[in-house]
């Protein structure tokens, strides 16, 4: 394996893991946040996408790693974490990763407990891997993956085994959309998910991004449901070091997100309010879209979020978004007691249960009861933003879920306390291939897949008479 200075990628894996595996649930960063972080500045791509494809893909399948290591572990289950990481990536390129042979996989952790300190587990470590790469020559690497005794579990805890997804989450998924569409989506959120750009508009169209990527050898292919997104399917690197970048020609948001945005149709002239703004993706859409002409207000109660966003609108040269401090996120408002907003985006915190297959640590930092405390926290945001909406304004209610709780649970209850609301029907508002995810009820909802865009769900609400659509 390649070394990163002094170090190999799968000595800096293993400091991730070990790092996110030591946080607890409720307080750990996103995955993807920690790997940045601990990556060395200045690193060759390939040793990045290296780094970044042990570190996910132990995470994505983790408990389906320690079940083969378990079968061999004469000590039983009870090894210290720094051990027990060691042998799941290796597990994870015997049993993922043809491009490894079992022998270099092993040699490589047994050599690295060593250095480590953990001499007591180099024979402990070559036989349980050494019996899993035997596996691997006799099976093939993907028969090798399914574990044995299986056929004693009930089918849904068999499914949860073979996907690596929590127990709650799969019985649920099957309660709730049946075996094969739950089987559909578990395989979609174990699937690599596609780098998709936006094109900022207000600097270059698609078009010409795409030939100024070509020239430098990359070559997207426009995205299916957003007339802004480019898509590169395979792409291990850092998006920031792509051409562009720099010049503020575009940001990474996946076309679900982009979706969303388009949903809520902001028009020139107008003032908007991004109450949940995070870095600022669906921000700056909104700008783009509006020509740079009118006022968005971003709002986020986190501090590190909004220097994040204040960077990337910068970068992006938009001139009609202002960054609003944190002190104004209790009830949105220190000075706003009236209505003020033609429309307002409501991208609410959530369960993210819609974008596993980008933050397969959301399986393992998410309990069943979290969903319930996200929609209260959701329909009192809602509920906020209802008072700040003009006459005939709009609201865009999104999340990154499909939960019945955080979706229809949220906007069915409020319509049923609000009767001046209605909804918009997303055929009103979105064209082509993006309406095939209306319901009928007039929501957008996205499942995910492997080749489609990320799990999402929007409405756009509507403040005067219309035709009244039941959610619940």
């Amino acid at each position: 394996m390649c070394a990163l200075g002094s170090r190999s990628a799968r000595d800096l894996s293993a400091d991730i893991l070990v790092a996110w595996e030591k946080t607890l649930p409720e307080r750990r960063p996103s995955l993807a946040s920690m790997a940045e972080d601990r990556i060395p500045p200045g690193i060759q791509e390939r040793d990045r996408g290296l780094v970044r494809e042990i570190v996910f893909g132990v995470v994505r399948w983790l408990p389906l790693l320690d079940r083969h290591i378990d079968r061999y572990l004469k000590k039983g289950p009870n090894i210290p974490l720094e051990v027990r990481t060691a042998l799941r990536i290796a597990a994870y390129q015997i049993l993922f990763l043809d491009r490894v042979p079992p022998y270099a996989a092993v040699n490589e952790c047994v050599s690295g407990l060593g250095m480590a300190g953990q001499a007591w587990a180099k024979g402990l470590s070559n036989a349980v891997l050494r019996r899993i790469g035997e596996r691997r020559e006799a099976l093939g690497i993907e028969a090798a993956r399914i574990p044995d005794g299986l056929d004693a579990l009930p089918p849904v805890e068999r499914l949860a085994v073979l996907t690596a997804h929590p127990a709650w989450m799969v019985k649920r998924w099957v309660a709730s959309w049946g075996m094969e569409a739950a089987r559909a989506i578990l395989h979609a959120n174990n699937s690599r998910a596609p780098l998709v750009l936006r094109v900022n508009t207000l600097r270059i169209s698609r078009a010409r991004f795409m030939e100024r990527l070509a020239a430098h050898g990359v070559h997207p292919v426009p995205g299916a449901y957003s007339r802004d997104a480019l898509v590169l399917e395979g792409f291990t690197g850092n998006p920031s070091h792509l051409p562009g970048f720099r010049d503020g020609l575009f940001v990474v948001q996946d076309e679900g997100a982009q979706l969303v945005t388009f949903l809520l149709d902001p028009r020139p002239g107008e003032r908007i309010l991004d109450a949940c703004a995070g870095l600022g993706g669906k921000t700056t859409h909104i700008a783009a879209l509006m020509g740079d002409e009118g006022e968005v207000e971003a709002l986020d109660p986190k501090a590190s979020r909004l220097g994040l966003l204040r960077k990337n609108v910068e970068r992006l040269g938009i001139r009609s978004i202002r960054v609003l401090p944190p002190a104004e996120v209790e009830a949105f408002a220190v000075s706003r007691t009236a209505p003020a907003y033609d429309r307002i985006l409501v991208d609410a915190p959530c369960s993210g249960l819609g974008v596993i297959r980008r933050h397969p640590d959301i399986k393992w930092n998410r309990d069943e009861a979290s969903i319930g405390r996200m929609a209260e926290r959701q329909r009192a945001i809602l509920d906020a933003a209802a008072t700040l909406i003009l006459p005939g304004g709009r609201i865009v209610y999104a999340t990154c879920t499909l939960e019945p709780e955080e979706t229809t649970g949220v906007v069915g209850g409020f319509l049923r306390d609000h009767p001046g609301w209605s909804v918009v029907h997303v055929d009103d508002v979105l064209e082509g291939a993006a309406r095939q995810y209306a319901t009928s009820a007039g929501a957008l909802e996205i499942p995910p897949t492997s080749r489609g865009p990320d799990g999402f769900f929007a409405v756009h609400l509507m403040r005067g008479k219309r035709r009244r659509i039941d959610l619940s």
